[in-house]
């Protein structure tokens, strides 16, 4: 069994994994140690008889306010948006008890506390942030507690380390980030979507992985598991059963996101005409666009997910169509089930996945993605949430696991 070490001596290896220039810092890494170690501690007390849950954010180099979002972009002219919305304090020096205290302010994944670092005054706690929607945090260190004793480290949108039960856990793969097999599958079933467009250098399917992240996200919120299923077929066929809630607009999410892929295009556009006439004013109007077109999808897709609460499963066609929710598979055909390290699929665990050992909503997954040739999004209510794919006679899953920021 591994060595039950604190947080800042599990580092080191977890910077050689994921950022291996950060080891050419030491001072760096020392610091951000100390902090991991406070944070650590931090989760272990209560305040007000609740588990401290606690948000911090560093950023290296500029004022955070100045942080733009880092995020993959559809196009370069599209202007970044700026990541955090920063109320300022005056500088408080940063021990235990005051980051306990200040736990109370930060809400998981939404707010944290702005540190810097001082030489002669080590961390000092000197804002209160909050992460502005649709964006990934840009390029900062954002550290969070995840539950007594477990927290993690996330930079740059990319989960660096993670720390529970006393040993460093094995990162998962940014399965919506990553080229691989998760990207290439949710780009197949965008189908004919955007067919109609000419634009195809602005990767439409980003749009899609966009969706398809904020659904997942949305089914983990509602803290009760869930079941997302996405069928290769384009309507409902006689041997299966109706969603009990079925939508009278199933097209009404890829409507959605065919006006942001036009307000995006529109904004193109705008940039790289040579008329510099107007060019202002319609530049501001076309951003605007974008920004209400953004809105619309984010807020209808976590209203759709909202839905996975149901008994059963939320069940999805190509091209982004919502049959309803409640869907029961009614298949009991499986495949052997292998778990994948890397977002390419090619470290594939040796031994077959006992699925046994899951409920219904694992194998209900299990079956449909075997009998279907479809893909699934499974959350437990006390678990990680699994991305199931089949891959010739086996079905390939991915562990989901969502920086906390």
């Amino acid at each position: 069994m591994a060595d039950l070490l604190y947080p800042r001596d599990h580092l080191q290896e977890a910077l050689k994994r994921r950022a291996p220039k950060w080891l050419g810092n030491p001072r760096l890494v020392q610091v951000v140690g100390e902090l991991l170690d406070l944070l650590f501690f931090a989760s272990l007390s209560t305040e007000e008889g609740s588990a401290t849950r606690v948000q911090v954010v560093v950023s290296p180099g500029k004022p955070l306010q100045d942080v733009e979002d880092s995020s993959e972009y559809l196009g370069s002219d599209v202007p970044r948006q700026q990541a955090w919305s920063v109320l300022p304090l005056k500088p408080q020096r940063l021990d235990l008890e005051a980051l306990v205290k200040l736990s109370v302010v930060t809400e998981p994944g939404r707010t944290a506390v702005v540190l810097e670092h001082e030489e002669s005054s080590g961390w000092q706690a000197v804002g209160i942030a909050k992460l502005n929607t649709s964006t990934n945090g840009g390029n900062v260190l954002f550290l969070s507690t995840t539950a007594p004793g477990a927290l993690s480290l996330v930079y740059a949108g990319t989960e660096i380390m993670r720390y529970e039960r006393g040993q460093l856990a094995k990162p998962a793969p940014d399965i919506f980030i990553s080229d691989g097999v998760v990207r290439s599958t949710i780009r197949q079933s965008l189908g004919d979507l955007l067919s109609g467009e000419t634009n195809r250098i602005l990767m439409p399917s980003r749009i899609g992985e966009h969706v398809f992240e904020r659904l997942v996200r949305g089914m983990r919120a509602t803290g009760r598991g869930g079941l997302i299923l996405v069928q290769p077929t384009p309507s409902l066929d006689s041997q299966q059963d109706m969603p009990k809630l079925v939508l009278t607009e199933p097209d009404i999410l890829a409507d959605k996101s065919r006006n942001l892929f036009e307000a995006i295009e529109r904004g193109l556009g705008v940039a790289f005409r040579d008329d510099e006439l107007g060019r202002n004013d319609e530049w501001d109007e076309a951003m605007s666009l974008r920004e209400w077109a953004q809105s619309e999808v984010d807020s209808l897709s976590d209203d759709i997910a909202r839905l996975t609460a149901m008994d059963g499963a939320l069940l999805l066609g190509p091209n982004l169509r919502v049959f309803g929710a409640g869907y029961k598979v009614s298949s009991s055909h499986t495949l052997p089930l292998y778990e994948a390290f890397d977002a390419t699929g090619q470290s594939v665990s040796p031994v077959e996945y006992p699925l046994e050992i899951h409920g219904t909503r694992h194998r209900a997954a299990a079956s449909f993605v075997a009998s279907t040739g479809g893909f699934a999004f499974v959350a437990s209510e006390d678990g990680p949430i699994k991305c199931l794919i089949r891959e010739q006679g086996r079905i390939l899953f991915w562990r989901v696991r969502f920086p906390e920021i």
